[in-house]
């Protein structure tokens, strides 16, 4: 059997050989984050959707330079990820009371 190669995706990219996978987790109101931390232990930082729970922690059981780069990325990523929801709800927001005001007769 031949391994498969690497092929362009949508965006013009390469997707990867062979098995892959994509998970979406879209959060409601019962959405919550924690990160659980323990003395001589590596943190965990779960995502509970109520229907969904999606923990991540770092591989081989030791923190290590890597895992600072990806923390810090995922630090970097849901600070953006706030803004864009503050953002669109200011906007949001903002056309609901302007759509509100009705001028007296």
């Amino acid at each position: 059997m031949t391994e498969p190669t690497a092929s362009p995706d949508t965006d013009g990219g390469r997707m990867p050989a062979g098995s892959w996978g994509h998970v979406s987790v879209h959060v409601g109101a019962d959405g919550s984050a924690r990160c659980h931390t323990y003395p001589h232990e590596r943190p965990i930082l779960t995502v509970d959707t109520g229907h969904i729970d999606l923990s991540l922690s770092v591989s081989g059981g030791t923190v290590t330079a890597d895992h600072l780069v990806f923390a810090r990325a995922l630090v970097r990523a849901a600070t953006d990820y706030l803004s864009e929801c503050e953002r669109l709800l200011a906007g949001r927001t903002a056309d609901d009371s302007t759509s509100d005001t009705t001028t007296a007769a």
